[in-house]
């Protein structure tokens, strides 16, 4: 959360501005129920670029200015980001667009355009601080509601539907029924197809970060919404499941896991044309794109019995393996497979050896190729229980000398 300081000197720009200041949103939702503040969103009732720049020249911050919008992000030296937003009413020329923006509105109004009353509050931070509640927010906390605060909501924004079961399985709320009929329905109406790729990636790998995604998961198949993310999505078997393995095996395996590694355990078994269809609804590019559109031959690669395998076997085949991958394959296989899967994983200790090039040299091998080739063949063999350790160095003298010769 910004410093206490970059708080005190907000108000005091304010009042030197003759601005009322606001906290809004999510930072009041979380301060009520006593959660950890992720981002802290303050409004101001008057010009922000102007307020913002004030501010961070008091600050000694650097601004990041988000024309469109009229709004902009100061990175505070000590760390961590402030928002500033002028107070606003928006507009929404069809639905799916993103919306036009009238600054100048009063705080009342701006907490009405909002999507959901948990963060339709705001926080005065004038000379008495009071709390301004005009859609009953605090009441839906008290009840753990997440509940829109009008029903064409999820037409407007239909990002908003996957923002009620990110909210949802964060906090254990439950959506209020007007609010869950109102997203089946747009999602009926094909709500989502009217928003970019870019924005649905977005929303989806947001949700898939945060923690509890087999839960999530069930939230978006009771409101129809991974159909309309895309119909294959929707039409996965067990997913539920192996999202809740693929949570337990992830810090099993070495290296860090993305969404990517949750959106391949949804997935499953997949066909060519199932994975390019989801990678191109979602505008998945770069690597993200190349594990996606790899993942039916990678699935391949690791049928049920893979304990049966000789280790080095399935070192080889996982070494070019990412952890998103890894995990993901983990959670479509048994038990066995799964650890033997683990024990292949590039970074697990498995077999090490105790040679090194440096002694085939001493022992008369010239430097070369060969040397990483017997190396490589010495650690299969070690792996594969075919030599012990104290054998490892004559294993290693033969195989290249077999190289060279």
């Amino acid at each position: 959360m910004a410093s206490r300081r970059a708080l005190r000197v907000a108000r005091a720009v304010a009042a030197k501005r003759s601005e009322r200041l606001f906290l809004a949103g999510g930072v009041v939702r979380d301060l009520l129920l006593g959660r950890p503040i992720r981002d802290v969103d303050l409004v101001v009732e008057g010009d922000a670029l102007a307020f913002a720049r004030e501010l961070a020249l008091r600050l000694g911050a650097r601004t990041r200015v988000h024309a469109r919008f009229g709004t902009a992000t100061l990175g505070l030296p000590s760390g961590g980001n402030l928002d500033v937003a002028a107070s606003r009413c928006e507009r929404y020329e069809r639905p799916g667009a993103l919306p036009d923006v009238d600054p100048g509105a009063p705080i009342e109004a701006d907490l009405g355009r909002r999507d959901f009353a948990i963060n339709a509050l705001a926080l005065e931070l004038g000379p008495r601080p009071r709390v301004l509640d005009p859609f009953a927010g605090r009441e839906d906390l008290k009840r753990g509601v997440v509940r829109a605060l009008h029903e064409g909501s999820f037409r407007d924004d239909p990002t908003r539907a996957l923002r009620a079961v990110r909210y949802a399985n964060r906090l254990g709320f439950r959506l209020e029924p007007a609010t869950r009929r109102s997203i089946v329905a747009a999602m009926e109406e094909g709500a989502l197809d009217l928003i970019s790729a870019d924005r649905l990636r977005r929303e989806l790998r947001l949700l898939l970060e945060e923690p509890e995604r087999a839960r999530a998961l069930g939230i978006l198949q009771g409101l129809t919404i991974d159909a309309a993310i895309h119909p294959r999505l929707g039409q996965r078997p067990g997913a539920i499941a192996r999202l809740r393995r693929a949570e337990a095996w992830a810090d099993r395996f070495p290296g860090a896991k993305t969404w990517v590694c949750y959106l391949l355990s949804w997935m499953g078994e997949a066909t060519e044309e199932e994975v390019r269809g989801v990678a191109d609804r979602l505008g998945v590019s770069g690597p993200e794109r190349r594990r996606l559109l790899e993942w039916p031959d990678t699935v391949a690669l690791f049928p049920a019995g893979i304990a049966r395998q000789a280790p080095s076997e399935r070192r080889n085949a996982a070494r070019n393996l990412s952890p998103d991958e890894l995990v993901a394959l983990s959670c479509r296989l048994g038990t066995a497979d799964a650890r033997a899967l683990r024990d292949a994983a590039p970074g697990s200790p498995g077999a090490g050896l105790s040679i090194r090039g440096s002694d085939l040299v001493s022992a008369g091998v010239a430097p070369g190729p060969s040397i990483g080739r017997a190396l490589d063949r010495t650690r299969a063999a070690l792996e594969d229980g075919r030599i012990a350790p104290a054998e490892q160095l004559a294993f290693a003298l033969r195989a290249a000398r077999r190289e060279d010769s």
